[in-house]
């Protein structure tokens, strides 16, 4: 049986299967299974490929064939997709680099020259010690820097196989089966329109093949175990990578599940028309609902869903797959380009937030035991301000004409923001610019206890509730042993995002909510009865969030939720605020489509 064609000898009825995973991409898909790739560490169970002394130089010579033949290639997607112009293509560019790497060219060329390993042999075994080393480090960042080895690695050894030419297209809609971590060319070599989502062993949520996956609309779930014992080339399978679930043979009401959420994609699409205008609620009240983003693409993505504006733009992106810290010139290019994109909304642009999970690899931090508590954001900024400065240098420069302004994470004390604010004026001044408007990501339970201490010194607040509940509640929200205790309708939490919102309300200053609770449909009505008049959001977000703002009372909302401090328990909590969002939307919740994931 070839890959990814059905054994039809077999006329009895599967039985079908659920397996779990981890989303990466969310969204649904339905197709037959179709494998690639194996993985690259299955090279240590093998006996190395051994080659006689003669054939060292030929070996040797056809690995810089095989390399020029990879860049080509290359090159040629990165036009492709430029043409394209919904992906950025810069995110291919690192393989290249590594393709040029010295120190992966010098291992390779040394294995070959000195173990006697044949090319197939010494790209892998090179491969993996580089995987390895990556997988070692304790930090996410540089773990899913381990999936651009295993690119780069299966690109070279796919020139050395008789099979070399992968298939192109497909017949019939396909769910992609990656026996290894999963890479962009599995996405770009095939038929795209034809690939309904993708399975994996892994691969995180910011590797480069999962940002191309969110580019595409393909889910993705990551983290299968034992895949090939569970599925076979042709399977009927159905991916729910909202709830991280792969169905194997899926049962008829499985399907018409799926049916129901491709529904929901057309309402989504109806919203999406509908909302590229303001909203305001029942009784006039305007309320904004913006953008968060990473990628310069997503500014298209978040003016197409009708966003008021950038909420939030993540610059950490810029960090990504660098040998040494961007430039000016690489600062200034990103800015504009969103910019310029932004349709002459107002845009919010957070400092890069170094640290944590987020560690460059050519940035000397050093050893935490917890780096989400430890050398971090503004903490490094006002220690290595050439840093701090080449970043707000370019805000400032692409900023000229444009409707912009600066915040600044992980603030914790009004000392540590009058510094970087005085900072921030001494780089504007120099530079004879204006002073930008600043403001505060409130995502410290320090900081937001004493937000009213800050009022006379920011512009603007904006609370990360992602970072703020880990820390309240000393869980972390990707640990299945505690995550339980992350839930943004903790009772004590919301009394903390009442008295918020109410301070920065008292005093005149503009407040957004930009983390993950802000996203969630069930909490729309909860948080404009709370005051918020600001929602930054995913893109895809905000048709939905529009909609429902649409259908709500303002003054309603807030009487509503006026008895807030009786409810002693998170269970209570939340089935009052299912019970409320009945009794003030009707069955509205029913017809937004990704009700049960916020998306």
């Amino acid at each position: 049986m070839k890959n990814g064609q059905s054994d039809n000898s077999a006329a009895v009825k599967k039985e079908p299967k659920e397996l779990a995973g981890e989303s990466v991409v969310s969204g649904w898909g339905h197709g037959k299974a179709y494998f690639i790739g194996r993985t690259i560490q299955q090279q240590d169970a093998t006996i190395e490929a051994a080659i006689s002394r003669e054939e060292v130089g030929s070996e040797i010579i056809r690995f810089n064939e095989i390399r020029d033949n990879a860049r080509k290639d290359y090159q040629k997607l990165i036009q492709d997709l430029d043409r394209e112009s919904t992906v950025d293509a810069s995110i291919l560019n690192i393989y290249e680099n590594i393709l040029d790497d010295p120190a992966f060219i010098g291992q390779v060329v040394e294995t070959i020259s000195v173990k006697l390993f044949n090319l197939e042999t010494s790209i892998r075994t090179v491969s993996n010690d580089f995987i390895k080393r990556f997988e070692s480090s304790g930090t996410s960042y540089f773990k899913e820097r381990s999936s651009d080895m295993v690119e780069v690695c299966e690109k070279l050894v796919s020139y050395l196989s008789s099979e070399s030419g992968r298939a192109k297209t497909f017949a019939e809609p396909v769910v992609l089966v990656v026996l290894r971590t999963f890479t962009p060319t599995d996405i770009l070599s095939y038929d795209r329109s034809k690939i309904r989502a993708v399975i994996t062993m892994s691969g995180g949520k910011t590797s480069h093949a999962a940002i191309l996956a969110r580019s595409y609309n393909i889910p993705v779930i990551s983290g299968v175990r034992n895949i090939s014992d569970h599925i076979k080339p042709g399977d009927e399978v159905l991916v729910d990578s909202d709830k991280g679930n792969v169905f194997v043979h899926p049962e008829a009401y499985v399907v018409e599940r799926y049916l129901k959420q491709t529904h929901g994609e057309t309402i989504y699409k109806e919203l999406k028309a509908k909302w590229s205008r303001p909203v305001y609620t029942r009784d006039g009240v305007r309320i904004e609902v913006l953008a968060n983003l990473s990628l310069t693409e997503d500014a298209n993505e978040a003016v197409e869903n009708g966003a008021d504006g950038i909420g939030l733009v993540r610059t950490e992106y810029l960090l990504s797959n660098r040998k040494e810290m961007p430039t000016e010139e690489a600062h200034l290019a990103y800015y504009e380009a969103i910019l310029s994109k932004g349709a002459g909304k107002h845009c919010t642009i957070r400092l890069m937030d170094i640290g944590g999970d987020k560690i460059p690899q050519f940035f000397d931090m050093p050893q935490e035991f917890n780096p989400f508590m430890g050398w971090r954001a503004i903490r490094i900024f006002l220690e290595r301000k050439d840093i701090f400065e080449t970043q707000v240098a370019a805000i400032l420069k692409a900023g000229k004409g444009y409707d912009y302004s600066i915040m600044v994470p992980m603030v914790t004390t009004l000392q540590e923001w009058i510094e970087a604010k005085a900072f921030i004026r001494e780089i504007a001044s120099k530079l004879e610019m204006p002073m930008p408007k600043c403001g505060v990501l409130f995502e410290v339970p320090l900081a937001i206890l004493e937000m009213g201490t800050f009022m006379k010194e920011i512009d603007f607040a904006s609370i990360g509730t992602n970072d703020l509940i880990q820390y309240l509640s000393a869980a972390d929200r990707n640990n299945s042993k505690v995550n339980y205790l992350y839930n943004p309708v903790e009772p004590a939490f919301l009394r903390i995002i009442r008295n918020s919102i109410k301070v920065a309300n008292d005093n005149g200053k503009p407040l957004s909510i930009c983390g993950e609770m802000a996203g969630h449909p069930l909490h729309t009505v909860l948080l404009v009865g709370l005051g918020l008049r600001r929602f930054s959001v995913m893109p895809r977000s905000i048709p939905l969030i529009k909609e429902i703002i649409s259908n709500i009372s303002f003054a309603e909302a807030a009487e509503s939720i006026s008895h807030i401090d009786v409810i002693e328990s998170m269970d209570d909590m939340l089935a009052w605020l299912k019970n409320l969002n009945a009794r003030l939307l009707g069955d509205l919740m029913k017809r937004i489509p990704y009700i049960e994931t916020g998306i």
